[in-house]
C-alpha cells in the first residue's frame, strides 16, 4: 500500500474509510477493524474535499470526520459491535500496519480540518497538489502536516526500571517517561532535561532504540534507553501522579506492544534476560 496525501472532490467508488467523530474512531469489535468499505455504510452526505491517505492500485483510503448526529452505520451493521471508541482503547488490538494507518488518518484528518483559512490574510486556503500542502497567494509558506518531536525513554538500573503514571492512565498502568523537545535542543539534551524535571533523576549512557508516529494529537516519538546515574525520585511537576522503580519480574500493567513505550520495556527485559 502506497502512502499518499491528496484532496479529492468526491470519494472514489472503491474507497475505504477510516471514520472519526469528536476525536473518536469508528471500530468494528466483531471484525477487529477500523477500516470500512464505502458500500457497507450509509451514504456520506458531507461535501468534499476528502483527504486520501493511502492507495492500493485503484483503491483509496480516506480519513473522514462526521458529525455525532449522523447515522453512518449501514443496514447490516450492529451498533452494539460497531461504534465510536477512543483510539487509545484499541491500540493493543491493532497490528503494526493497522496502527500506522489509524495514526496517519488521525493526524492528517486533524491537519486538513484546521487549515481552511490563511492565518495571515484570512482568505481561503488552496491545496497545492504537487506539494501536498495548503497555501495562500499572500505568502510563501505552504502548510504541511506538522509533527511535534518528543523523546520517550526507559530508565534502567540492572534488574529494575523506572516507570511513571499519568492520572489519565487506567488503574495500575505505568509507562516510560516522555516529553517534548524544546527549540534549540537536541533529543539527548531534551531527554536529560525532561527526566530531571519529572523525577529528579540523573541519567547517562543514552542509547537510541526506535521511533514512532503518535497521534495524540501529532507527535514523532524518539525512543531511547538510558542508564540511571544518581538521585532519588521526586515528582517536580504535575505531569505524573506517581513514579517508582519496578523489578523486571514484578511489573505493573504496561502499555501494549503497539506503542513504543511497550516496545522499550519489553525489549529491555528480553535483552536483560539473555545475559
Amino acid at each position: 500500500m502506497k502512502l499518499i496525501r491528496e484532496l479529492h472532490k468526491s470519494l472514489k467508488a472503491n474507497s475505504r474509510l477510516i471514520i472519526f467523530s469528536e476525536n473518536q474512531i469508528l471500530y468494528d469489535h466483531s471484525k477487529n477493524t477500523h477500516i470500512f468499505e464505502i458500500k457497507d455504510l450509509n451514504p456520506i452526505t458531507q461535501n468534499g474535499p476528502f483527504i486520501a491517505i493511502a492507495q492500493n492500485n485503484e483503491d483509496y483510503v480516506y480519513a473522514i470526520e462526521v458529525k455525532s448526529d449522523v447515522d453512518i452505520l449501514g443496514l447490516f451493521m450492529d451498533p452494539q459491535t460497531v461504534n465510536f471508541v477512543d483510539l487509545r482503547q484499541i491500540l493493543s488490538l491493532l497490528n503494526k500496519s493497522d496502527f500506522l494507518l489509524a495514526s496517519r488518518a488521525s493526524i492528517l484528518k486533524r491537519w486538513s480540518l484546521s487549515n481552511n483559512f490563511c492565518s495571515v490574510c484570512g482568505n481561503d486556503f488552496l491545496y497545492n497538489d504537487v506539494e501536498g500542502a495548503f497555501e495562500c497567494s499572500c505568502n510563501n509558506s505552504p502548510q504541511y502536516p506538522t509533527l511535534s518531536p518528543c523523546i520517550i525513554t526507559l530508565i534502567h538500573d540492572h534488574e529494575r526500571v523506572l516507570l511513571g503514571r499519568s492520572k489519565f492512565f487506567p488503574p495500575n498502568m505505568y509507562s516510560t517517561l516522555a516529553g517534548f523537545i524544546e527549540a534549540g535542543e537536541n533529543a539527548e539534551e531534551a531527554l536529560i532535561r525532561e527526566v530531571k524535571e519529572e523525577v529528579n533523576v540523573e541519567v547517562s549512557d543514552i542509547t537510541y532504540y526506535s521511533s514512532q508516529s503518535w497521534p495524540f494529537p501529532a507527535q514523532l516519538m524518539l525512543g531511547y534507553f538510558c542508564k540511571y546515574k544518581s538521585g532519588d525520585i521526586v515528582l517536580n511537576d504535575d505531569e505524573l501522579e506517581d513514579a517508582r522503580w519496578f523489578h523486571i519480574n514484578d511489573l505493573p500493567i504496561i502499555p501494549p506492544v503497539t506503542s513504543i513505550s511497550g516496545q522499550l520495556i519489553r525489549s529491555y527485559i528480553e535483552d536483560h534476560l539473555r545475559l
